[in-house]
């Protein structure tokens, strides 16, 4: 099943779900409409009981070249372009999904925001990522919130304060990245992650995701409270059951 977006193209194939930004005469620089289109797959993608995980690419060059700096600089961007933006991030990080995001070229400003709500990061070698906002007199989204959580407040800081764009490869040294594939083989590589992710989207796969993002803040006993109201509903799931039929046959557990 395709979908067609101004700004996006979205298709359904089995459990995945691929949302592809395309403004590639842009470098999928992030504008108004753009967002729109956005929060719009999104919510399809989030409400079909049939997906699993949800991919992310970019059409062209680059994943994301951050925000439409055109559209910014002649004072068309306001305050609710920030908060639908935030809005879309929210819906990644939430949904009952594994949320993938597959990057190469610019992963800039929206488009490191837009990685770091996923739950796997995948990307090239040559792959450069920055949050140059400072420089542009702004903050760097709520990634002032979410990048301390994946790589330290240390690394964070530097990142956001001085705007220089790392590798693929150092970003995966830091912890920014789940893993790398070779530019030569970027869409087999991408594939093959995203089969993988198929094949981790168990019920306690995405309740662990659910718990794992609930639980930052907690204390020990409301952190309990929540694993074990998980692990009650995991004992009783079908995923639980095909897991135990799957190992007595010897064979790949089958998720429903």
């Amino acid at each position: 099943m395709k979908l067609e977006f101004p700004n996006l193209l979205y298709e359904k194939q089995g459990r995945v779900a691929t949302i592809t930004l395309n403004r590639p005469h842009r470098l999928n620089a992030q504008d108004y409409p753009s967002k729109w289109d956005l929060k719009s797959a999104l919510t399809h993608a989030a409400c079909d009981d049939e997906v699993r995980v949800v991919a992310f690419r970019g059409n062209g060059r680059a994943f994301c070249a951050g925000i439409d700096l055109k559209e910014l600089s002649q004072g068309h961007l306001d305050e609710r372009n920030f908060a639908l933006w935030e809005e879309c991030l929210r819906i990644v990080e939430t949904m009952d999904k594994i949320a993938v995001a597959l990057l190469h070229g610019h992963v800039l400003g929206s488009g490191v925001q837009l990685a770091i709500a996923c739950d796997l990061r995948i990307a090239t070698p040559g792959t450069q990522l920055g949050l140059p906002a400072g420089r542009e007199g702004l903050l760097p989204g709520l990634s002032v919130w979410r990048l301390a959580r994946f790589i330290g407040l240390g690394r964070a800081l530097d990142l956001a304060l001085v705007g220089d764009s790392i590798d693929g490869a150092e970003a995966q040294r830091i912890g920014l990245l789940t893993a790398l594939v070779d530019e030569a083989d970027r869409d087999a590589g991408f594939a093959r992650w995203i089969d993988r992710a198929v094949g981790l989207s168990s019920y306690g796969t995405r309740a662990t995701k659910r718990a794992m993002r609930a639980m930052v803040g907690m204390d020990y006993d409301e952190a309990l409270r929540e694993y074990l109201a998980h692990q009650r509903s995991g004992l009783a799931s079908a995923d639980f059951a095909e897991a135990m039929t799957a190992y007595r046959e010897g064979r790949m557990p089958r998720w429903n």
